[in-house]
């Protein structure tokens, strides 16, 4: 369960390290959303750019950026239908951009099976 004001760690390979959310997707009065929803957040810790992206024009983040993300893992325990139950160490999101893609080119590590969209299911090597 992510509520605002709570930290989120990213996780694909875009400049950004952290993320701390301001707004909730999916109605006014929303208080907590869960693995599958969209999120807002300002990004609070950045990498500094690398030297090898001369070539090209590539945007970066700045501390203090809005960006969109779409919850991926959280540390409070899903159940499902069987009984199992299954949590994460840390919660975690990746950046979107406007039209729901990606921004960056590979993300890292599991997700849920129940994610909602199966669109990004397929970016994931591993789906728990």
């Amino acid at each position: 369960m992510i509520q605002k004001k709570s930290w989120l760690n990213v996780s694909d390979n875009t400049n950004v390290n952290w993320l701390q959310t301001f707004h909730l997707y999916k109605g006014f009065k929303r208080r907590s959303s869960s693995i599958g929803f969209f999120i807002k957040a300002s990004a609070r810790i950045v990498e500094p750019p690398r030297v090898e992206y001369k070539g090209f024009k590539f945007k970066f983040n700045k501390k203090g950026n809005i960006c969109r993300g779409l919850l991926v893992r959280t540390a409070y325990t899903n159940s499902r239908l069987d009984g199992a139950t299954v949590s994460f160490y840390e919660n975690s999101t990746i950046l979107i951009k406007k039209k729901q893609n990606p921004k960056s080119k590979y993300i890292l590590g599991p997700t849920l099976y129940n994610l909602k969209r199966k669109k990004f299911k397929s970016l994931f090597k591993l789906v728990v």
